[in-house]
């Protein structure tokens, strides 16, 4: 991976769709556009969250505590620095969802809400825990 990306997981790109739903939208988008599910797909004590890939592409699918019952979908954006990205987007008019906080799988992770209604998850890849 190269330096300029290091902030993104890998495997990921810089915006990346996050669907709320459950196991039944994993199930139609395997069978609908060919997703192929490469992460998570379980239920747990937090609900659900998986990775999933139709073609070259990655988008995530959750229930859990990234869901908002409000929307249907949400936009999971990587940025060089989470904090700085987070407060500009509360200077800007947005409102907290979640505060930037570090999270088990290597991202530090914030969510916004814009002025439009729109959910927006900023995360900053800072590797394995």
């Amino acid at each position: 991976m190269s330096g300029e990306t290091k902030h993104i997981q890998e495997g990921y790109t810089a915006i990346t769709p996050y669907l709320y739903g459950d196991v039944r939208l994993i199930e139609f988008l395997k069978k609908a556009f060919g997703a192929e599910l490469v992460g998570g797909g379980t239920p747990d004590k937090s609900g659900l969250h998986s990775e999933l890939k139709i073609g070259g592409a990655k988008l995530m699918v959750g229930s859990g505590w990234f869901a908002d019952s409000s929307m249907s979908a949400a936009t999971w954006v990587y940025v060089p620095d989470v904090d700085a990205t987070y407060k500009r987007a509360l200077q800007q008019g947005a409102t907290s969802v979640r505060e930037p906080a570090d999270m088990t799988w290597g991202d530090r992770v914030s969510g916004v809400k814009d002025m439009c209604g729109n959910t927006w998850w900023i995360a900053t890849h800072k590797g394995a825990n």
